[in-house]
């Protein structure tokens, strides 16, 4: 998704609180469409290593992928969403 279908399509990340933990620090940000939560990107910091996944009610991708949770909250109420 680039950053100008981002815009069209209303989306924003709202970031979360970085919490600190025995092997360094997690943040759950949430990710915003039209002011509803559709989802949430996780970011896991280690020491040599960062995870990032991106979360959508059970199901969840590895990596960042913003367009993938617009796409999935578009099948889930037959929206025909052609930013994603």
């Amino acid at each position: 998704m680039t950053l100008q279908q981002a815009l069209q399509a209303n989306i924003k990340i709202e970031p979360g609180q970085k919490v600190r933990t025995f092997s360094g620090w997690c943040r759950r940000d949430k990710v915003l469409v039209g002011g509803y939560e559709v989802g949430r990107i996780q970011t896991r910091r280690a020491r040599g290593r960062t995870e990032v996944i991106t979360i959508k009610d059970n199901l969840y991708m590895i990596g960042y992928d913003v367009g993938w949770l617009v796409r999935q909250e578009s099948e889930e109420y037959g929206i025909n969403s052609s930013a994603a």
